[in-house]
């Protein structure tokens, strides 16, 4: 499993790459008798696969969980909110020095290449962003800093800072991206193959999310609508940023088709996705999971402890994921980044909240359109779920950001995003929360940094709030008072 995966990474780099995050990684391990430069299509070909095919099975293990379309029978300490380290942190800290020589190489004379210099940016905003929206405070302006300054226990930055550096980031991509510059060979991209002007729409999808984001703190409204006029963003399925897996390794299989079927047994229809798709008529329920032995469609509550769970499970048999698509197959299921039908979702609340031209109502039938398109309903029984009462568009953000948490199913945490910054939909801890009846709003930091880098830890929990390291203090995002 990946989360394993990270823990022995976070071994094996602790003094060197999860703090110092050490760039120059090929003039550090110079050999004068073999090639001395990694070339940026194998860099390239390892970041975009890792990261892609790791935030789909967060997305699947406990995205889904904390936004409540799945819970588990078996093991629920998740769902309880009985956290340790997540290992997100070490995964993303492990990766950037990668993305950084990309970056290095695409600048360099005799390799320079504006679509890789694209392709690194967005890939080192991504992971910044993500690694701020989970934690809060995380090095960013000293991260990269241990082998240039010699600065191996970097300072936390906090979110604003970030945020800052990661729309900059994804600027500098547009602007380079914009280029086209052709790659000779093969491209190690295993997303777009190279194609320059499909990342220049994944970097300014990834500018919509990430402004929206922040939306509570600063106006965002003129660069949204100066992307949206620009015209440059994922706005078709077939600009879906996704990795198709090719099944010939179980590297290149979707995750958990080559597990044990009892571990692909222990998750379940969440009760509140039930709801949902009771209320909607939703087709995504028979394509996502299967009716019981009993023909019935059953969920399971979020947060019931192992033997609650257990007895629930035994006495109601709640709906399993579908065997054919999510285990039988090692190539049905995708892995993504993000989808065509989350970004309509930003602009259909962008412009409920006047933030940007058009309509709402159109922003919100595209998103619902492009996630039913995406699992395969026919177009004729879209239109006719569009027109159901309970789905018409009707200017609530409620059923706006309820269709959009239901169409970023497996989508790492962007739905558990969306309700820290809206508390919409509104989720309730389950009946044995260990967490005293609060939702979690971040993730904690992994005890090596106690001990790798602790006094600047300790600056950045005292700045986040002083409370200790806990999982309720929320972000700089999370607290503005613009709406």
């Amino acid at each position: 499993m990946m989360k394993t995966s990270n823990f022995i990474k976070s071994i094996l780099f602790a003094g060197t790459v999860l703090v110092s995050c050490t760039n120059n990684f090929e003039e550090i391990n110079s050999n004068p008798n073999a090639p001395e430069q990694v070339s940026a299509n194998l860099l390239t070909s390892t970041v975009t696969s890792e990261i892609t095919r790791t935030l789909t099975q967060e997305g699947y293990s406990d995205g889904n969980t904390i936004t409540q379309l799945m819970a588990k029978n078996n093991f629920p300490g998740f769902s309880q909110f009985d956290w340790g380290d997540q290992g997100m942190w070490n995964f993303f800290y492990s990766y950037l020095p990668e993305i950084n020589d990309i970056l290095e190489i695409s600048r360099a004379e005799g390799t320079q290449n504006s679509t890789y210099e694209g392709i690194a940016l967005t890939l080192r905003a991504l992971s910044f962003a993500n690694l701020t929206d989970l934690y809060g405070h995380v090095p960013y302006t000293e991260a990269m800093a241990g082998k240039t300054e010699g600065i191996f226990t970097p300072v936390y930055d906090d979110q604003e800072t970030v945020y800052n550096g990661v729309l900059q980031d994804l600027a500098d991509a547009d602007a380079a991206l914009a280029k086209g510059q052709a790659i000779a060979g093969s491209t190690g991209d295993v997303i777009y193959n190279g194609d320059a002007s499909k990342w220049r729409k994944l970097a300014n999808a990834l500018r919509l999310r990430y402004l929206l984001r922040i939306s509570k703190q600063r106006d965002v409204s003129s660069e949204m609508q100066a992307i949206v006029s620009a015209g440059n963003y994922i706005n078709d399925n077939s600009d879906n940023a996704v990795l198709v897996y090719s099944g010939t390794s179980n590297t290149d299989s979707w995750p958990q088709s080559t597990g044990r079927i009892g571990g692909f047994d222990e998750k379940s229809l969440c009760t509140t996705l039930l709801g949902y798709f009771e209320e909607f008529n939703d087709p995504r329920l028979d394509i996502w999971f299967d009716r019981n032995s009993e023909g019935e469609w059953v969920g399971i509550p979020i947060g019931l402890n192992q033997d609650n769970a257990r007895a629930y499970d035994d006495e109601f048999s709640p709906s399993r994921l579908d065997v054919e698509l999510f285990y039988f197959s090692s190539t049905a299921a995708e892995a993504f980044i993000m989808k065509n039908s989350e970004v309509q979702f930003i602009l259909a609340e962008a412009a409920e909240r006047g933030f940007i031209f058009g309509s709402a109502e159109d922003y919100y039938n595209n998103g619902i359109r492009a996630s039913l398109d995406y699992w395969g309903v026919p177009s004729d029984d879209i239109e006719a779920y569009l027109v159901q009462p309970a789905v018409q568009y009707n200017g609530s953000l409620e059923l706006l950001l309820t269709q959009k948490t239901i169409a970023l199913w497996n989508v790492d945490y962007q739905g558990w995003m969306d309700y820290r910054r809206t508390g919409i939909p509104a989720l309730e801890n389950g009946q044995d929360d260990l967490n005293g009846g609060r939702y979690p709003v971040r993730f904690l930091y992994p005890s090596s940094e106690q001990t790798l880098n602790g006094d600047n830890y300790k600056a950045a929990v005292e700045a986040m709030g002083g409370e200790g390291d806990n999982i309720n203090t929320p972000g700089w995002w999370e607290t503005g008072t613009r709406y």
